[in-house]
């Protein structure tokens, strides 16, 4: 059974419980963005899983990038031999995988294993991410430390424990050293965060000597970490700006009264009724704030997000 016609690229964001969040595998890279590229087909209404069916054009457009049949293949190939372990305590644990995965003609069908159902739909609890802030990252363990970082986004801190959070990520055998722990993954999903998300994770040092976590050291060795972090308003400023430039009075959401919201040219807010009523800086904040999480939801995005890379997002923000 087919989707509905654009479902892979309609939709940026996907949600996925905590538990199968904080589950241990390890995925590389070009799995990862694959994984969360897919996980977007997933709508609302579904109600159970179904074969997911969409072009590689669509693909590409999602990714940002062009891909080769072989890399395609190569990376659907070895993220069907990833096994997600779910992990609630020693004696309740699963293990599960991805179910299937065809291409013929440019034309790309996937299937999620049935085990994974109470973790992808109907979803009482749930982590919503939006794939734009993943794909351009660097670091090969940078998208799950930021997926475990926005579960905890409403608290702006949160505390691993070493040893747990590599096994989490199944990290390397030569990272397995905190030195090249810090340096190779920390640090770089640090970076990655910073300049790709709407996290920003806090420089609690100084300018000339940064520190982005506090470290635990009960016997001189550093035993879990804790990272302070915060919304990134560079991310939110650029996605002003994006709309200012490419949409200003154009309809962004109506409200429920009706009436449409747009943005003027000088990147200020508006309902465009008859009395073109404008909203106050104080009011307009949150308005931004709100346009900017729901960003799925704006008219803009509806008709034109298959004309831009990435969802219609320049390479400034996300």
């Amino acid at each position: 059974m087919k989707t509905k016609s654009n479902s892979l690229t309609y939709q940026n964001y996907f949600k996925q419980s905590p538990e199968l969040l904080n589950g241990r595998y390890s995925l590389s890279k070009g799995e990862g963005d694959l994984l969360y590229a897919l996980l977007t087909s997933i709508t609302d209404e579904d109600e159970d899983f179904k074969d997911y069916t969409f072009s590689k054009k669509e693909l590409e457009i999602k990714l940002g990038v062009e891909l080769k049949t072989s890399d395609l293949r190569k990376n659907a190939r070895s993220l069907m031999t990833k096994v997600f372990e779910v992990y609630h305590d020693e004696n309740d644990w699963e293990l599960m995988g991805f179910s299937y995965f065809s291409y013929k003609n440019a034309v790309i069908t996937c299937r999620f294993d049935k085990a994974m159902k109470p973790y992808l739909l109907e979803l009482s609890q749930y982590i919503n991410a939006d794939l734009r802030h993943l794909v351009k990252m660097k670091g090969q363990y940078s998208q799950r430390i930021y997926l475990l970082l926005k579960e905890r986004y409403k608290f702006g801190k949160r505390k691993f424990d070493i040893q747990e959070l590599m096994e989490k990520l199944e990290v390397k055998t030569s990272y397995r050293t905190y030195s090249n722990f810090k340096v190779k993954v920390l640090l770089q999903a640090v970076k990655d965060i910073n300049k790709y998300t709407d996290i920003e994770i806090k420089n609690i040092g100084t300018k000339k000597e940064p520190k982005y976590f506090e470290e635990d050291k009960p016997n001189r060795k550093v035993t879990a970490i804790t990272f302070h972090f915060k919304k990134n308003w560079n991310d939110l400023h650029s996605f002003i700006s994006w709309i200012r430039e490419l949409y200003a009075n154009q309809p962004l959401y109506e409200a429920k009264d009706g009436r449409m919201l747009k943005c003027s040219e000088k990147g200020l807010l508006y309902y465009s009724d008859d009395a073109m009523e404008w909203i106050d800086k104080k009011k307009a904040q949150k308005a931004w704030e709100w346009l900017h999480e729901n960003r799925e939801k704006l008219h803009c995005f509806k008709p034109s997000i298959l004309d831009y890379p990435n969802g219609g997002l320049n390479e400034t923000n996300s």
